[in-house]
């Protein structure tokens, strides 16, 4: 519904002139379905919510969203959600491959991308893409949840820093 709301259509223009669009847990999922970025979240596969610390390998460290950080580099950031199962055909999650769009993907504490580390059996392991134009990114993590010792760390800071 959100996605549909009159708003939306002040979004896209922001996105359209460059001004730094992030979508985050319920935003990444309006992100998706108002055609932002492509793709979709879904029921996670444990057809539950799930609020738990995860790891995050940087994939793409030279966008506005991760210039913070190393390609490779292991981030440690919350999740919170039920439906944060990232959904997209092959094909089209080969273009964000090839395009190096895809910016983290969950692993475990050593950065292998594997299975186990998948919290919610997101397709590719995707946590975080850029659309078209990389100010524009969707992420189920919560990197603000993150950007502060007093919260538990300070991983997600990065990210946020693109709005700085």
């Amino acid at each position: 519904m959100a996605a549909r709301s009159p708003v939306m259509d002040d979004v896209r223009d922001a996105a359209e002139s460059g001004t730094p669009v992030l979508g985050v847990c319920n935003g990444a999922q309006i992100g998706c379905e108002g055609g932002l970025t492509p793709g979709a979240f879904t029921t996670n596969r444990s057809a539950r919510f799930q609020c738990e610390h995860v790891n995050l390998r940087v994939e793409n460290a030279e966008t506005p969203w991760t210039r913070a950080y190393d390609a490779g580099e292991v981030l440690t950031i919350p999740i919170a959600h039920g439906e944060g199962r990232f959904e997209i055909p092959d094909d089209e999650l080969a273009t964000l491959e090839d395009e190096d769009r895809i910016l983290f993907r969950y692993c475990d504490a050593d950065g292998n991308v594997t299975d186990d580390a998948n919290p919610n059996g997101s397709k590719g392991n995707v946590a975080g893409i850029v659309g078209d134009a990389e100010t524009v990114a969707v992420m189920m993590p919560h990197p603000e949840r993150a950007a502060l010792p007093l919260l538990g760390g300070t991983d997600g800071r990065g990210v946020l820093e693109a709005f700085a």
